[in-house]
């Protein structure tokens, strides 16, 4: 199982797959040569969550690198560049993966209230 993990993580990370708005688990399992039963089931045992909020999570952590890089970029074009098909499907992930919106956790970021391992 730990293989697996590093070779989703591995083309997660390497790939930026995640960024794909149009990604599925079966993309994923074709990818590593497996099946999507088995990529589910080592998402949720290593993370605890479901293939989608590991995508979600992904596209956020990469969101926020974006808003830190290019902080005059639109918050439309950081959610297209992550990989979401909205910008309010993006709002919407964010508050609920940061407990911000991405307005707010960009202010916060700039004012520096917001801690490293928190980001």
């Amino acid at each position: 199982m730990d293989d697996l993990i590093q070779r989703i993580e591995d083309i997660m990370n390497d790939g930026r797959l995640f960024r794909n708005p149009e990604l599925t688990i079966r993309d994923v399992a074709k990818e590593l040569a497996t099946n999507r039963l088995y990529v589910s089931r080592a998402i949720n045992t290593m993370y605890g969550f479901s293939f989608t909020s590991y995508i979600n999570r992904k596209r956020i952590d990469y969101a926020i690198a974006l808003m830190k890089e290019h902080p005059l970029m639109s918050l439309e074009n950081v959610a297209n560049e992550s990989g979401f098909l909205s910008e309010k499907s993006f709002f919407r992930k964010f508050r609920e993966v940061k407990g911000d919106s991405p307005r707010a956790y960009m202010k916060k970021m700039q004012n520096g209230t917001i801690s490293s391992n928190e980001q």
